[in-house]
């Protein structure tokens, strides 16, 4: 995927994110994306030999 495209979906997701009032949503989907990151990064350690782009 190009990095326009990837700026363009990053742009997209901090807009709805502002967008979320409910302050228990917004906690809620912090904490969704905290542990896919901890997912991804475990999948890496798993295989030191591929890279994420």
């Amino acid at each position: 995927m190009s990095s326009y495209v990837e700026d363009l979906q990053m742009l997209r997701l901090i807009k709805a994110f502002q967008q979320i009032t409910d302050q228990e949503a917004r906690r809620i989907v912090v904490l969704s994306v905290e542990e896919q990151l901890e997912k991804q990064q475990a999948k890496a350690r798993q295989k030191p030999w591929r890279t994420e782009h």
